[in-house]
């Protein structure tokens, strides 16, 4: 495997554990990280794009990412979902831990979430 396709597959493995970790963290949109995830396999391995896809709990975020990639849009479900519990875990983690490097995580993961939904037609 050539080193471009070792860094997809390390961005997909990456937005994966994210997606994975946004089933049980409120604020990381889960939906979001498996389309990235997908994105990145589907340039850099068959077999992991495939594997990706037949995860059960991954399920309803393959079929939200399989209407991204057909018709550009995010239905305002999904894009209220997320962008609710993406403000209010940034707000959660400053009330309880204060300014901290988990803060400016979460934030970050929010406001990426917020440009990509605006970003996105709606459904």
């Amino acid at each position: 495997m050539n080193l471009k396709k070792m860094i997809w597959v390390m961005i997909g493995l990456a937005s994966l554990g994210l997606g994975y970790a946004g089933i049980f963290i409120p604020g990381l949109p889960t939906t979001v990280f498996v389309i990235v995830a997908l994105w990145a396999f589907s340039r850099s391995s068959v077999r992991l794009h495939s594997w990706l896809r037949s995860i059960p709990v991954f399920a309803q975020a393959v079929e939200q990412a399989d209407h991204y990639h057909k018709h550009k849009t995010i239905s305002k479900r999904v894009k209220l979902i997320a962008q609710t519990f993406a403000w209010s875990s940034v707000v959660l983690i400053l009330l309880t831990l204060g300014i901290s490097w988990s803060l400016l995580f979460v934030f970050l993961a929010a406001l990426s979430c917020s440009i990509f939904m605006l970003k996105t037609k709606t459904k």
